[in-house]
């Protein structure tokens, strides 16, 4: 497990995971994805990586929680930098 400490390292995390990364540079951190036009594709690409990022399988309540950039940064205890 690789520590992903920023919310930059976690926007570029989340950036790899997406069809079009250039839409994260529009979101702030509490805007939530699915109203950003993020699908659920992405969603799961998303909750893959962070799977390998924290090496275990994510639970069910977390990954409902996967709505906003801060949501992401709060599941894997990023810091504000």
């Amino acid at each position: 497990m690789t520590a992903v400490r920023s919310l930059d390292a976690v926007r570029t995390l989340i950036k790899g995971s997406l069809d079009h990364p250039a839409l994260l540079d529009r979101l702030g951190g509490d805007d939530d994805f699915a109203q950003a036009g993020i699908g659920s594709g992405e969603l799961i690409r998303i909750a893959l990586s962070l799977e390998e990022e924290l090496g275990r399988p994510l639970e069910d309540e977390e990954l409902l929680g996967l709505t906003s950039v801060r949501a992401v940064a709060a599941l894997i205890g990023a810091g504000e930098d």
